[in-house]
């Protein structure tokens, strides 16, 4: 059988469609043709969080039941007028990633079978000087969401008394990300070593709830506090981007207030519900560029609620 093909027109682009009536998504019943309508109505959302980044492609070709896998080298049979971006790498060789910086890119990337959408917290013109810092709460097997929201309160206090901004979002997949923006003004190594004492300082405070042990097995029924992703090469899902879960959940962004509500959930928007929240609510991070800091006053304030929490062990 012939598969069905579709071109569409975006801007200046023709982009060639296939497959539209392929299920992606077998208990929503998403098919690959809303999944595509999805990116390209939500694209103008995502663009000003990936444009002018490198981006880590997730790709699941034959839906969440498929084999997926993630790509860093742009493909050679990408158009040419995907921009891309070369990236050295320990082989004296490059990576050539692509930047997503057009709707056309975005729905191209999605008729690929491009599900997630993972991005650098630096800019091409800066690549060694990341503009947000992220910390992902990942909670171990049998924690609660509750606890996820306990734990996210704790570090945005911390980060508030340190003069620090802060914006929340739900992954999509079991927690949240928090994200702090910054003025691309520290290197990766220095954002790198403020996210850790951040997060040896909560879990110094609430060990209990809290950890920074690499070992899964190691976690207990505490929630991961991931500030690796501070790290150069590393990447966070991008804002609006769907996941690989049966609900086809997205990560959204969302004001503080709407995650201490009790029915907050971490997959609460989907592909199927997202366009009626944002008819509904304004962008909770609109102001985020407004808000981008320096590190360097908080990083002597950090240091002393350090060596206070350790004096009180």
């Amino acid at each position: 059988m012939e598969k069905t093909r579709r071109t569409i027109r975006i801007g200046k682009r023709a982009i060639d469609l296939s497959s539209e009536d392929k299920i992606l998504f077998p208990k929503a019943k998403i098919t690959k043709g809303e999944f595509i309508a999805y990116y390209q109505q939500i694209a103008p959302c995502m663009i000003p969080f990936m444009k002018s980044r490198p981006v880590t492609l997730h790709r699941f070709p034959d839906g969440i039941k498929g084999e997926g896998f993630y790509q860093k080298e742009a493909s050679g049979y990408f158009p040419e007028w995907i921009d891309r971006i070369a990236v050295k790498n320990k082989t004296e060789g490059a990576t050539h990633y692509v930047m997503c910086d057009d709707v056309a890119t975005v729905v191209y990337l999605a008729n690929q079978g491009t599900l997630e959408f993972h991005l650098w917290l630096s800019k091409a013109k800066k690549l060694n000087y990341p503009d947000h810092m992220i910390f992902d709460l990942d909670p171990s097997r049998g924690v609660t969401f509750a606890m996820v929201r306990w734990v996210a309160k704790k570090i945005k206090e911390l980060l508030e008394a340190l003069g620090l901004p802060t914006y929340v979002m739900l992954t999509g997949s079991r927690g949240v990300h928090i994200w702090v923006p910054l003025k691309a003004a520290q290197t990766y190594e220095y954002v790198h070593a403020f996210a850790y004492d951040v997060a040896q300082l909560v879990t110094l405070l609430y060990p209990e709830k809290t950890t920074i042990e690499m070992s899964k097995a190691k976690r207990g029924k505490r929630i991961f506090i991931d500030y690796l992703r501070n790290t150069f090469g590393q990447t966070g899902v991008a804002p609006y981007s769907v996941r690989p879960n049966e609900k086809a959940a997205v990560a959204t962004p969302i004001g503080w207030h709407e995650l201490f509500v009790a029915s907050s959930d971490p997959q609460k928007y989907t592909i199927k519900n997202m366009h009626k929240r944002l008819s509904r609510v304004k962008d909770p991070w609109a102001d985020m560029p407004k808000h981008a800091c320096s590190l360097t006053a908080a990083r002597k304030k950090l240091s002393q609620m350090i060596e206070d929490a350790q004096q009180n062990e």
